[in-house]
């Protein structure tokens, strides 16, 4: 007994812990590991998925501004080409300090500038501007005497033209400025002319009727008016403009840059970034204070996923200062038209979203505040859902669709637009293109050499089914 008590009270403190415990313990932290490892993995996927996707684009818009320089060298379109100039000059350093994100957007602006430049000089150089992406119900119609049509990118639009959209339309429109302009549903607005001053020339705009207009201005500023104001927006802004038909009020706001609104009466306000005026009637609120942006934080750009499993996925942001809630979009198109997900009431951060279809997907988020303002929208995040694996190891052995709907030729420069489904992806001459979430693409090429030769496509889906296209042109050195 004497023994037993010392020996007691030798190990008192101490727990004994069986050989299955830590067994289970191990797998544990063995599961942590992996996990972290995984997830290390991904980061390191999407970054390198989108430095890609920044490199393809720099190859492309260095492409055209080469030909778009050799092309204008008369100064037709000198502030336009250093607009795109300027553009390209900024992705490249944001891609050399890989700020990969930044290098895209900035890339995607230079391209859709050059694009217009290039097209608008060959097809109709009178044009005010040009469609370069039509999604869902988009019409125009030539002049109030015209007959109302469907509208198609690189579709010319002229002084007194009109476009509407309808409750799924959407559209990107490109001034010969420089100034791009996104179109939302339900819009109705008329391309004019208007003087900066006396003695001054007339400067290209659009006059709202009703509806919803972002607007990226360059090198030159951009006019807007609606029915009782006007809005002067400065070189180098985003900005947007709303007017409600039914109330006649309209809303401007500034995300970066300024712009100048006047009413029909003469009051004049002034706003920064993150600011709106309201106007109501013949009067101006004053300028007040939105939110900024989100930061999306999961899924990650890039980011796939199967129909196996729960069939669950969450989307999550960080929080913004003064938000009391968030407007979320979820959507198969990059323009947000006939959204899949449409609301502006979460009160959260986060959104857990249920998977029933394959496809890719758009999300983003703004945040409001209290009294009903919405900042700016966050950048545009992409996810993948494919089916089952398990059964696409069973039996898909069906290549994807690959379809050209267009090649248009500037000497040995060829732009290629197609389609594919969405999810696949695709190479011309061993490129990579950039798919879109309802599987058109488009693609510059620099076709070496002159005389006859050919495009080479290639379209791959998720099961490593692909498809091969040739495409015969004619290489004509200018």
């Amino acid at each position: 007994m004497e023994v037993s008590e010392k020996r007691s009270a030798r190990t008192r403190g101490w727990y004994t812990v069986s050989v299955d415990t830590l067994r289970v313990l191990g797998g544990l932290a063995l599961l942590l590991v992996l996990a972290g490892g995984g997830w290390l993995a991904y980061r390191a996927w999407s970054a390198r998925a989108l430095e890609r996707e920044a490199a393809f684009l720099l190859d492309e818009v260095r492409t055209l501004l080469a030909r778009a320089t050799q092309e204008r060298s008369s100064g037709t379109f000198s502030e336009e080409l250093t607009s795109a100039r300027g553009g390209f000059e900024a992705a490249e350093g944001a891609f050399a300090s890989r700020d990969f994100r930044t290098a895209v957007d900035e890339g995607r602006r230079a391209r859709a500038l050059l694009l217009a430049v290039l097209d608008s000089g060959t097809r109709a150089a009178s044009g005010e501007a040009q469609f370069i992406a039509v999604l869902g119900s988009v019409e125009l119609r030539r002049g109030n005497q015209g007959e109302w049509e469907p509208a198609r990118a690189r579709d010319v639009l002229r002084q007194d033209d009109f476009v509407k959209t309808g409750a799924n339309g959407s559209a990107e429109v490109v001034f010969l400025d420089g100034t791009l302009y996104t179109v939302r549903p339900n819009t109705l607005f008329v391309v004019t002319r208007q003087r900066a001053g006396v003695g001054t020339a007339t400067e290209q705009a659009i006059s709202m009727e009703y509806g919803w207009v972002n607007l990226n201005t360059a090198q030159r500023g951009g006019r807007v008016t609606t029915p009782r104001a006007e809005a002067r927006v400065a070189r180098d802004t985003e900005a947007e403009v709303s007017v409600d038909k039914a109330t006649a009020t309209a809303s401007f706001s500034a995300f970066r840059g300024e712009v100048e609104v006047t009413s029909e009466a003469g009051l004049v306000r002034r706003i920064g970034a993150l600011e709106q005026v309201t106007q109501t009637g013949a009067l101006l609120s004053d300028a007040q204070k939105l939110p900024t942006a989100p930061l999306p934080l999961e899924p990650g750009a890039g980011f796939g996923t199967t129909l196996d499993g729960d069939r669950r996925l969450v989307l999550a942001w960080d929080p913004v200062p003064g938000a009391s809630h968030y407007a979320l979009q979820v959507s198969r198109n990059r323009l947000f038209a006939d959204n899949l997900i449409d609301v502006a009431s979460r009160t959260t951060t986060r959104a857990t979203l249920g998977l029933r279809a394959e496809g890719t997907f758009e999300w983003r988020v703004a945040a409001r505040t209290s009294a009903g303002l919405q900042g700016p929208w966050s950048e545009a995040r992409t996810f993948r859902v494919v089916g089952s694996l398990r059964s696409a190891d069973r039996g898909d052995t069906t290549p994807p669709l690959l379809e050209i709907d267009q090649v248009q030729a500037y000497g040995n420069v060829f732009i290629v637009n197609g389609r594919t489904e969405p999810g696949a992806t695709v190479t011309v001459n061993g490129e990579g293109a950039t798919v879109a979430a309802n599987g058109t693409f488009a693609k510059t090429v620099l076709v070496q050499g002159d005389g006859w030769s050919f495009l080479e496509l290639a379209a791959s889906d998720p099961s490593g089914n692909t498809r091969r296209l040739r495409h015969r042109i004619f290489v004509e050195v200018l």
